[in-house]
């Protein structure tokens, strides 16, 4: 498959995610790429983005990194995923600058921050895979890199360190189920601790009090 094709089928993907926001009230936005000069023989720009989008569904806020392959596993700097890997001629799929945005990101009050991993349906000669589609929280993500010392991660891992992300298919496209998805892993994380559930309810009851100066008001 040309590089074009795969382009276009990755495009596909992040095209169907945004897509699947429609009618729901979860805000998305999809970051435009941001550019970096690369100066050698052959200067060129490169997306230096710290990740691909973000939604906000309350009180939550999600900083997300997609991917899509159609190959087995995903790549990335072994060990230390937020470190560039030593040889520079090493293309990984997982930058590590984006690693160190939704780490920072992670650290945040009442912010989940990860990889949407989108492994396509593949078709082998033993066997066929079926498009799936998995959230993995960039904690999990650090932990799985450094206890593994593996360079990618594949659907395997994936099942046994993230949240699969449910979908409806259509002829081509998909539409992911991205409401079930945040209930489902909202309470995951809680139970996970990667949310402080004082400062969640510390913030529940500020909102209520606020609510109920206003009540008082207009009485």
């Amino acid at each position: 498959m040309s590089n074009k094709s795969k382009t276009s089928e990755g495009k596909r993907f992040e095209e169907n995610w945004k897509n699947s926001y429609k009618d729901l009230p979860i805000y998305y936005l999809r970051l435009r790429d941001a550019a970096k000069w690369n100066r050698g023989n052959k200067s060129t720009f490169t997306p230096e983005n710290p990740y691909d989008c973000l939604q906000f569904s309350p009180p939550f806020l999600w900083l997300l990194e997609l991917k899509s392959t159609k190959d087995a596993s995903i790549s990335f700097n072994p060990i230390k995923p937020y470190e560039t890997p030593q040889n520079e001629k090493t293309k990984v799929m997982i930058k590590h600058n984006q690693v160190i945005a939704l780490m920072e990101a992670a650290t945040k009050d009442g912010v989940i921050s990860g990889l949407v991993l989108n492994f396509r349906e593949r078709n082998l000669k033993t066997k066929s895979e079926p498009n799936i589609v998995y959230f993995v929280h960039i904690n999990d993500f650090l932990i799985f890199a450094e206890e593994s010392k593996k360079s990618t991660i594949n659907r395997d891992d994936c099942e046994n360190i993230g949240i699969q992300i449910n979908y409806l298919k259509k002829k081509v496209n998909y539409t992911y189920l991205i409401s079930e998805f945040v209930e489902h892993s909202s309470e995951i994380y809680l139970r996970k601790n990667y949310i402080d559930i004082s400062k969640l309810k510390r913030n529940h009851e500020w909102i209520g009090s606020l609510i109920q100066k206003i009540s008082v008001k207009e009485d």
